[in-house]
């Protein structure tokens, strides 16, 4: 009766053991569309076992008899996640590295653009507006017509770089929001991975329950914070997962050490910092970022979206001695890594370039001594012997772009009762530096770039001022001779290692420049997008559900419980026929 009536136990654990089972596939069916669900697995073991009689061994034929035992049925051992650590690992670091990828291509993809349409023309044809009007003017220097053309054509021209260089530098700005967004959304999911932490510990104590969803939530924080930065992660045997940021202690058993964003008080751009181990009373900040080390796959340095905002925003709006002033070293270090940075600074380079060119040949310069009180000084002048004056003869030749907010010549009388028109220089070259070593910061005020320059005013109101006479009346050909030439010849490069390009084929150069970086950027994405979905079909297979397979389990263990379900009846007849046979 005991082995019968314990038969019964028998039956009963399988009756369990099936409807716990069934239950379990039936909550993967239920969230077959659920996104970070992972699918759960019943493992069945042994109950223990009730031993009859000790094994014992015949040392005459050196044979063992088995003990007898009978068995208590089946339990459900564990209900466990499917996961492959290994392939999650392998599917963070390559969706950062994706976006990372992604970032700069679309990056270059939106400069491109700007590039090359503003406003509903296209920068390349101005260029070419205001070159066609120089070669008008090269016909005949002397016609009112053609000086009329080559300014509005340069009014044109500054208007047409403004916008242009405005809208680089309002894309800048653009990106340099993203960067604060994308580092509340780290701190949100850091925080979020903390309190995670802290709840499947609290589930999990007792060695008994496993925290299947609060587990499947923090594996879908973690994702998306592998494709925002460039994490590892551990998790501990509590069960709490730390992770590290960029090899920086983030989230720990118990909490997240928070990123904080350093603000730049001259151009507002937004740098992201620890914020525990940086100290801003003092102005003194560890960055998250170290650009200091080289950009490659090989050192795991291309690894998150936001990095690559950072980087493609730059440090700074560029200008041109952001390639003139650098060494090719320097500016692959620092320009050279922001696309927006690099166009700027060629951008500016070519105006610069054009602008100071004609200015030179409109109204010269040469360098003198002169003595002034009881200084003698080595200063540069308008070269009045050789220069060339407006229809009137007007002293000194006007310029055809001007500074803002500085004339090109300050009328100095030397000791002798002589006038020169000094020339009022612009503060560019090596640093200078106070008493104390502190650089001395250049006037960019001085500057003949972008920010500063207009048409001269006096042209805009009289053309006939433009500097194509000799001081005798006579039209100067030897002007036309080099202004014919002023777009043709190569003088500009687009970074310190590259030829030298026309001011007719710069600009084309400089949108290829861009494109080419953009198409490197777009086959790395694309190679890496079929990288990414192959790891996830992988990840899919192992954590993913699949009805087919889950009705097949759903049909398997109904058939078990049916199965237990018919046991349980066997033995109940069987124990009532022996009873009603006993009872005889």
């Amino acid at each position: 009766m005991a082995n019968g009536f314990g038969s019964l136990y028998v039956g009963q654990s399988g009756l369990a053991g099936a409807q716990n089972a069934i239950n379990v596939t039936a909550n993967n069916l239920s969230n077959l569309n659920t996104q970070g669900y992972v699918r759960e697995q019943v493992l069945f073991s042994d109950k223990e076992y009730s031993t009859l009689s000790e094994a014992k061994m015949n040392h005459l034929y050196h044979q063992s008899i088995n003990m007898k035992q009978s068995g208590l049925g089946v339990a459900v051992g564990d209900v466990v996640h499917t996961r492959d650590v290994f392939l999650d690992t392998y599917f963070r670091s390559e969706s950062g590295r994706k976006n990372f990828y992604e970032t700069c291509y679309g990056t270059t993809n939106e400069i491109q653009e700007l590039l090359q349409e503003t406003e509903g023309e296209a920068f390349q044809e101005v260029l070419a507006d205001l070159n066609e009007a120089i070669q008008e003017l090269v016909k005949n220097p002397g016609s009112s017509v053609n000086q009329n053309l080559v300014v509005q054509k340069a009014t044109l021209f500054i208007e047409r770089s403004e916008s242009l260089y405005d809208s680089l530098k309002e894309y800048q700005l653009n990106l340099n929001s993203q960067i604060e967004d994308k580092v509340k959304r780290i701190n949100d999911i850091g925080k979020a991975i903390a309190d995670l932490n802290d709840r499947i510990r609290t589930v999990e104590a007792n060695h008994v329950e496993t925290a299947m969803e609060l587990r499947d939530q923090r594996d879908v924080l973690l994702d998306e914070l592998g494709a925002l930065a460039r994490i590892s992660f551990k998790e501990q045997e509590d069960g709490a997962v730390t992770v590290k940021l960029e090899a920086q202690e983030f989230v720990d058993r118990f909490t997240c050490h928070q990123m904080a964003v350093r603000t730049d008080t001259t151009t507002g751009f937004e740098t992201p910092v620890w914020k525990e181990l940086s100290d801003f009373m003092k102005e003194e900040y560890v960055d998250v970022f170290d650009f200091t080390v080289d950009i490659s796959s090989e050192l795991n340095t291309d690894i998150g979206e936001l990095k690559a905002i950072v980087m493609c925003r730059g440090t700074e709006v560029a200008d041109f001695r952001d390639i003139t002033e650098k060494s090719a070293k320097e500016f692959a270090n620092t320009t050279q890594l922001s696309p927006v940075e690099t166009a700027e600074a060629q951008l500016d380079s070519l105006v610069r370039s054009i602008t100071t060119t004609l200015n030179n040949l409109f109204s010269p310069l040469k360098e003198v001594t002169i003595d002034i009180g009881t200084e003698s000084k080595t200063v540069l002048v308008w070269d009045e012997d050789n220069g060339t004056v407006g229809a009137a003869g007007e002293k000194p030749a006007a310029e055809l772009f001007s500074r803002r907010s500085r004339p090109r010549y300050t009328e100095t009388v030397d000791n002798n009762g002589k006038t020169w028109y000094v020339y009022n220089e612009e503060e560019v070259g090596e640093d200078e530096y106070d008493l104390l070593g502190i650089p001395i910061p250049k006037d960019t005020a001085t500057f003949y770039n972008i920010l500063n320059l207009e048409v001269n005013k006096a042209l805009t109101a009289d053309e006939t001022r433009l500097a194509t006479f000799r001081r005798n009346g006579e039209v100067d050909h030897s002007l036309s001779d080099k202004l014919a030439k002023v777009f043709d010849t190569d003088t500009l490069e687009l970074s310190p290692d590259t030829p030298k390009f026309s001011y007719k084929n710069y600009y084309d150069n400089m949108v290829g420049y861009v494109a080419s970086n953009g198409s490197v950027y777009m086959s790395v994405t694309n190679t890496l997008t079929s990288s990414v979905s192959s790891i996830e079909t992988q990840r899919t297979m192992v954590i993913g559900v699949s009805s087919d397979e889950e009705l097949s389990n759903m049909i398997r263990f109904q058939s078990a419980y049916n199965a237990a379900s018919r046991f349980i009846t066997t033995i109940d007849e069987m124990i009532e026929h022996m009873i009603m046979q006993l009872g005889r």
